[in-house]
């Protein structure tokens, strides 16, 4: 038996060494054209700090549109806005170039939302809807988060219009509202109401990766490129419970039931999965680390290696994102005007769940509904929307993974499953293969201010993102 054990040992360690990168190196087209970056980021850094100015927390998205269009309208390219009766100031931007000869390749989106999240100014260290640059540094809510990456878009969409690149498909310039809040002013309105816009279209550029350094792996520089998302469940849950009064509280009331569910359904299903989507972006990073670290992450889906991550996989928030189902507590309340004294009839509250690839999350939520049973909780779906991803051999991704490491040595591209949703994930139901990547090189300490305080990207890096971004659509011509 021992020798059993340890012929299989050997063999499920050799079996996983024959994994090899999902990335190929591909051959780059020479660029003819010589373009000044620095005088275009100067252009650029004018246009994100107008931006950022124009304060669209969670609405007003049409002072953005009609500022981009008016910029579009001074290159030549014609734009229109789209936009709800019933909700006007949620708007849409769509902006197209056209090839000048016939063609038979289809399109390529660049994605971007122009909506941001709130911002306590009293935590910044500089004004959030001011756009300030500190330390050749351009400070403001949306700087990374999408401002600065729509920006990024715009300049390499511009870029192909004044280089006079003889482009063989169409490039669509697309700027969408309401991404932060669930998108049903924007990618949702969209696809149900002006679908006809996309039929012409194979590919997206959008958010959902970043390009990381000295972050997990010392020294190096990854560029975390989005091909897959976790799938949505948020839950509306209510408890109820005999109401009374808080000096002699009953042996179970509506909170105390919430309360008692919660626990265990942080108790479900925690275990850690190394899945094919994440085994490449382990193997990738597991490329650019020092043995013996290089050898468990280009392994860490064989079974024996598996259970030697898991105490550092649950340690770092986003790798136990990317390889567990989550659960969050989200929200507990009564109704408002019940004293601190009065045990209420029923209490309400929130479950955010995010789903590995090979969940179904209708599934899921039934699972969540036997755990709620012995409780008295009833539990609703607010939204729901399953894992999705685009195939890692595309051609747009592996030119997107080249021309990015092209741009700084001894860098990777790495496949990224994000735990967050984007936009992607609705174009992937009508067809289209997403791809998210902001090329801003980031440290640890710039990823905590999305969605925080003191936002921010470098100059160097807003111009580092726009060249990428249009080289890559450079490369998807057939010049």
């Amino acid at each position: 038996m021992k020798k059993l054990f340890l012929s299989c040992s050997v063999f499920f360690v050799l079996n996983s060494c024959f994994y090899s990168s999902p990335i190929r190196t591909i051959p780059l087209k020479r660029i003819w054209y010589t373009v000044d970056w620095n005088k275009r980021n100067e252009e650029a850094a004018k246009i994100l700090q107008d931006l950022i100015r124009i304060k669209s927390v969670r609405s007003n998205e049409l002072e953005v549109a009609l500022y981009l269009q008016k910029l579009l309208r001074k290159e030549g390219i014609p734009s229109k806005i789209y936009a709800s009766k019933k909700h006007p100031t949620r708007a849409n931007l769509v902006a197209v170039l056209e090839p000048r000869r016939p063609y038979i390749n289809k399109g390529i989106i660049l994605g971007n939302h122009v909506d941001v999240v709130e911002a306590d100014a009293s935590e910044w260290s500089v004004p959030p809807f001011e756009g300030r640059i500190v330390n050749s540094r351009i400070y403001g809510r949306g700087a990374l988060d999408m401002k600065g990456l729509a920006v990024m878009q715009l300049m390499a969409f511009l870029e192909l219009k004044r280089s006079e690149v003889p482009i063989d498909r169409q490039v669509m310039f697309l700027s969408l509202a309401d991404e932060e809040s669930g998108s049903m002013h924007g990618a949702r309105y969209m696809i149900r109401e002006h679908a006809d816009l996309f039929k012409d279209y194979e590919w997206m550029l959008n958010e959902g990766g970043v390009a990381t350094k000295d972050v997990g792996i010392p020294g190096a520089t990854i560029f975390n490129i989005q091909y897959a998302e976790k799938g949505n469940l948020w839950l509306k849950l209510k408890a109820k419970g005999a109401s009374g009064h808080g000096s002699v509280p009953v042996a179970e009331y509506s909170a105390l039931n919430l309360i008692r569910f919660y626990e265990k359904v942080l108790e479900f299903d925690t275990s850690i999965r190394i899945t094919d989507e994440t085994r490449t972006y382990f193997y990738q990073l597991g490329s650019v680390a020092s043995f013996p670290t290089s050898f468990f992450l280009k392994n860490a889906s064989n079974p024996l290696i598996r259970p030697l991550l898991s105490g550092t996989l649950r340690k770092n928030k986003h790798l136990s994102a990317m390889t567990s189902n989550t659960k969050a507590i989200t929200g507990i309340r009564t109704e408002e005007g019940e004293g601190y004294n009065v045990l209420a009839g029923e209490t309400f509250g929130k479950l955010d769940i995010r789903i590995l690839p090979g969940f179904d999350t209708l599934e899921y939520a039934e699972k969540i509904r036997e755990i709620a049973k012995p409780f008295g909780i009833e539990v609703e779906i607010f939204d729901e929307i399953g894992p999705d991803l685009s195939p890692l051999e595309d051609e747009l991704f592996q030119i997107l993974a080249n021309v990015s490491v092209s741009k700084i040595p001894k860098s990777v591209a790495a496949p990224f499953l994000s735990a967050g949703k984007t936009d992607n994930a609705r174009f992937r139901r009508i067809g289209i293969r997403c791809y998210g990547l902001n090329p801003a090189i980031l440290e640890a300490k710039d990823t905590e201010t999305l969605h925080g305080k003191d936002e921010n990207i470098s100059l160097e890096n807003l111009k580092l993102g726009s060249m990428i971004l249009f080289e890559t659509l450079y490369q998807t011509m057939d010049l």
